[in-house]
């Protein structure tokens, strides 16, 4: 749920700094709309019809924001979250940072350092010693600012690079056998697959810690059922599962424009999809169709169950108004082999581990699990 702060807001001479409440919605989803994520392809990550319901699905959120004094117009704003994660094999609550937006005329000031100070009131709580962010490749001022070091600033442990490709959804293709039935998931699997969840994320650093409530009606996970799933099954266990999670009814990326020398390939491209019955690509102006491969999860991490499992998952979208299946994996997780399976639009972030006085013990003792990223959070 989205909380208040108690702490009181932050003032200087131009701009107020406070928590947001439920009569800024409206503002916050006007100010993800014109906050543009730069690159070869330059989006807009957006929260139609209600910013503040969608940060459910981070965890339990406080959001900040930078007003401007003078007319009271929100300028920045930026997420904290607190949610059960695996740290080192236990579970651990811990915090994520996310959807920091800063109107241009504002970057080259004082505005984000005063935000960090708002950041370090929140964290008075302690309620979390670290917290994971991502900042995608393309976006070179935020590495070049509040992920380098700066004075004032937490310190950034950076975890190294996730990819998070789009997988083309073009043709269907032909079946992994991997020795296990493949089925979708139900309601009365859900145990089994929530226990294979976690046996996988506590192999991993920073996974969720799932519960059947998460796939329930009203949990955690918004607008995911649990005939989402695809399900690997070995001699009557679950052994691998993995989820097709549509969000496009509450967060939307929006292509605004494209760099030259794609734009001018997009309309060949539509003509020949339309040529061989596949989705087209959104031209500049609209949203992206596509939905994400989440809750990836393999008993041993077994290559051939994945790679079965991811295919499956695949297979069943071809044909549906759907461009991309976009998942986040680690570079050094071994999920990143089965993307030689297929086509890729290829993008790239930094995972970075964030850490005020108190939690750099915390951070010193991560051991060596490989960093997870849940694609359908970022």
């Amino acid at each position: 749920m989205t909380v208040a702060l108690a702490a009181p807001p932050v003032s200087t001479s131009r701009f107020q700094l406070r928590c947001a409440g439920r009569a800024d919605e409206a503002e916050l989803r006007a100010l993800l709309r014109r906050s543009l994520i730069p690159g070869d392809i330059s989006v807009t990550f957006e929260r139609v019809p209600d910013f503040l319901d969608v940060c459910l699905i981070q965890g339990d959120t406080q959001v900040g924001i930078g007003c401007d004094a003078e007319t009271g117009r929100i300028v920045g704003m930026g997420t904290r979250s607190i949610a059960a994660a695996f740290v080192n094999g236990m579970r651990h609550d811990i915090g994520y940072l996310a959807d920091l937006r800063l109107e241009p005329r504002h970057r080259n000031g004082t505005l984000v350092a005063r935000g960090y100070r708002l950041l370090r009131q929140m964290h008075a709580d302690r309620r979390v010693d670290m917290y994971t962010t991502v900042i995608f490749a393309s976006n070179q001022l935020a590495l070049g600012t509040i992920a380098s070091g700066r004075a004032g600033l937490p310190r950034y442990d950076d975890m190294g690079i996730v990819h998070c490709p789009g997988i083309n959804v073009r043709g269907r293709k032909p079946p992994i056998a991997a020795g296990c039935e493949f089925r979708h998931g139900s309601v009365a699997m859900l145990d089994e697959i929530v226990d294979c969840l976690n046996r996988h994320n506590a192999r991993r650093q920073f996974a969720p810690v799932h519960s059947v409530a998460d796939f329930g009606p009203g949990g955690r996970w918004k607008d995911f059922a649990p005939s989402d799933f695809h399900v690997a099954v070995r001699n009557k266990r679950v052994v691998g599962v993995a989820g097709v999670w549509d969000q496009r009814r509450f967060k939307q990326t929006r292509i605004v424009s494209y760099a030259p020398h794609l734009g001018a390939a997009v309309p060949f491209v539509n003509a020949l999809r339309r040529l061989t019955g596949g989705p087209r690509y959104a031209r500049s102006g609209e949203y992206l169709r596509y939905a994400f491969l989440s809750f990836v999860a393999v008993d041993d991490d077994d290559e051939s169950v994945c790679r079965a499992l991811v295919r499956a998952a695949y297979n069943d979208q071809v044909g549906r108004d759907r461009v991309y299946l976009l998942m986040a994996v680690h570079e050094r997780d071994p999920q990143l082999r089965l993307l030689r399976d297929y086509s890729i639009t290829p993008f790239q972030a930094r995972l970075f581990c964030v850490s005020f006085e108190d939690g750099a013990a915390a951070v010193a003792a991560l051991d060596s699990r490989v960093p997870h990223v849940e694609a359908a959070l970022l």
